[in-house]
């Protein structure tokens, strides 16, 4: 991915403190993208100066870390439980699906730390564990975290939010949104970029603010979504074609996400392990409504899509669709079927409703 020669450093902080070489380092979380910025720490830590310790990590479905494990060339661990990485681990990354699973495993975490470190009488006052979130968290739940982490001297905590999908994940062109004490920051840095992303935007000490630019970029990213639905479903009703706007896409609007979720759309290619899950993208959109409510800042493109969300999840016949398969509402808004039965969709075989529907006349009227 091409750098912009104008924008600031890829990683705003001076050299940090180098790790020492018993430094052990834990991930929680093996999910679309988890699993991804897992395997790269992992090689990465492999590749400092003076290496460190395999990767530990933990993931709620077992088999899962064992078969990140099994492929890493012995540079992953695999622990049975939270409490048990959180004795071991010095620096712990998390990745989680939502809040709730968020403030569950960090109760787990640190109950495993005061086994080894001791209560908060027997604290000294330098950091010993630092830990980063990288998950989308409403703001209020972040700075409930941070207060869980940081009541007792020792710990420290990083909000980390990351941009990007798996395929980013994977090739670690991540940006994250850093927020969180500045020296916790510094040494984190380091093991983010360029291990996992390409980049780190700072945002000061204060971790919710991290949490809502993260919401207010991946607004950003669902109202693109719903523009290109929009214009996709315009172009096949007059006629006009969808693939003839996917190349106009491509030509005056050549940024990845727009060009990448035209694909999508045109193609339904709407697998989440290759995107974001709808239930994901609905839990955004929830948290994008709430943020803009508490400072009284309407967001309709988000509300918009929120609906066409739904509408999606409840004619994708309990598949796990990607959140750019919110373009079903649009067309249902339409008069067209919520799914034209594309190769995006046969991983499924022959669906019910929505998608066998793609070959009803008016679906097919469009095609000529």
């Amino acid at each position: 991915m091409a750098h912009n020669s104008l924008s600031m450093p890829s990683v705003p902080y001076s050299r940090p403190q180098t790790p020492h070489p018993q430094h052990q380092v834990g991930f929680v979380g093996l999910g679309a993208m988890g699993k991804h910025m897992a395997l790269n720490l992992a090689q990465s830590l492999a590749t400092q100066n003076m290496p460190l310790p395999p990767l530990m990590v933990y993931n709620r479905t077992a088999s899962k870390a064992q078969e990140l494990a099994d492929s890493s060339d012995g540079l992953i661990k695999v622990c049975e439980d939270l409490a048990q990485l959180g004795q071991c681990c010095d620096l712990i990354f998390t990745s989680l699906a939502n809040d709730a699973a968020a403030e569950s495993v960090y109760a787990q975490l640190l109950q495993g730390e005061e086994k080894r470190n001791g209560t908060k009488e027997d604290r000294h006052s330098t950091f010993r564990v630092v830990y980063v979130d990288t998950s989308t968290l409403y703001p209020e739940t972040s700075g409930k975290i941070e207060r869980m982490v940081s009541s007792v001297p020792g710990r420290a905590y990083v909000q980390a939010p990351a941009f990007g999908p798996p395929p980013m994940a994977k090739e670690g062109q991540l940006v994250f949104a850093l927020a969180g004490p500045h020296q916790s920051k510094k040494f984190v840095a380091q093991f983010l970029v360029p291990g996992m992303g390409r980049k780190i935007m700072d945002f000061g000490s204060n971790c919710e603010t991290a949490s809502s630019f993260k919401l207010i970029g991946n607004s950003l990213i669902l109202s693109t979504i719903e523009m290109l639905s929009e214009c996709m479903t315009l172009a096949e009703k007059t006629g006009c074609g969808a693939e003839r706007f996917s190349e106009f896409v491509t030509e005056f609007f050549p940024a990845p996400s727009a060009i990448g979720y035209t694909k999508k759309i045109l193609e339904q290619k709407f697998l989440s392990d290759e995107g974001f899950s709808l239930n994901g993208g609905i839990k955004d959109a929830s948290h994008i409504q709430r943020l803009g409510a508490s400072v009284d800042c309407p967001m309709p493109i988000v509300d918009i899509a929120m609906s066409h969300l739904i509408s999606a999840r409840a004619n994708s016949n309990g598949r796990d669709l990607d959140w750019s398969s919110l373009v079903a509402g649009q067309r249902i808004a339409a008069g067209l079927p919520p799914f034209s039965n594309k190769v995006g969709l046969e991983k499924w075989g022959s669906a019910k409703g929505g998608a066998s529907a793609g070959s009803s006349k008016s679906g097919e009227e469009h095609k000529q």
